[in-house]
């Protein structure tokens, strides 16, 4: 599995979980801020993550380097 296909099932994962979080967990006792400040914590969770691949695949400096074109 490379990489690029790990990141589509993050932003898979996430996405469903985010779904899940915003149909109304009111009902389980959470409150509006306590769901976003979950949605927000998984967002960030998600971002570090794909940032952590990232550095690990290319280095720091592939952070900032260009990217090559996408090969078909």
């Amino acid at each position: 599995m490379n990489t690029n296909f790990f990141h589509n099932i993050l932003n898979f994962l996430f996405l469903f979980a985010g779904v899940l979080l915003a149909a109304d967990l009111t009902v389980f006792g959470f409150n509006t801020e306590t769901i976003a400040q979950i949605s927000a914590g998984l967002l960030i969770l998600q971002n570090t993550i794909k940032i952590v691949i990232n550095i690990s695949r290319d280095g720091v400096t592939g952070l900032v380097k260009e990217q090559p074109p996408v090969k078909d």
